[in-house]
C-alpha cells in the first residue's frame, strides 16, 4: 500500500520488497499456561491392611494458584494403599470377654473387626453368630 495525493492506493506484491514486510501477527500479551502440580504422597494411614494416602493437587498459572486448569486431567489427590496383610493371632481358648464391655451390642453393630472389641470381646466375637 502507499499514499498518493492523500489517498491509500493498493499495489501488487511484485511492487513491494518482501524483506521489509512486517509480521502479520505478533503476541502482545503472553501469560504462563495453566498446569496441575502435586505434592508427594503422604504415608499410608494404616501400617497393615487397607488404608488411604493423600497429596495436595493445585492448579498454577506461573507462580499463582488459580482455578483455570482442566478438571478432566486433574491428578488424583487420594488413593487406597494396601501395604501388607495385618497379622492374625491364633485362637486363644482361654480368652474371656472383659467385664463392663457390652459385647452383645458390639456383635449386633458389627464391631468385632475393630481392634479394641476384637480383644475386649474375644470370646463373643469368636463365637459363630446367626
Amino acid at each position: 500500500m502507499e499514499i498518493v495525493n492523500g489517498k491509500i492506493k493498493t499495489r501488487g506484491a511484485a511492487d513491494c520488497d518482501g524483506s521489509k514486510k512486517p509480521v502479520e501477527e505478533s503476541t502482545c500479551f503472553e501469560r504462563p499456561c495453566f498446569k496441575w502440580y502435586t505434592t508427594p504422597w503422604s504415608e499410608c494411614t494404616k501400617t497393615c491392611g487397607l488404608g488411604v494416602r493423600m497429596r495436595d493437587v493445585k492448579c498454577y498459572q506461573g507462580q499463582d494458584i488459580v482455578r483455570g486448569c482442566d478438571p478432566l486431567v486433574k491428578p488424583v489427590g487420594k488413593q487406597t494403599c494396601d501395604l501388607q496383610p495385618c497379622p492374625t493371632e491364633p485362637p486363644d481358648d482361654s480368652c474371656q470377654d472383659q467385664a463392663g464391655t457390652n459385647c452383645a451390642l458390639a456383635i449386633k453393630v458389627n464391631l468385632c473387626s475393630h481392634w479394641y472389641y476384637s480383644k475386649a470381646c474375644c470370646r463373643s466375637c469368636r463365637a459363630p453368630h446367626s
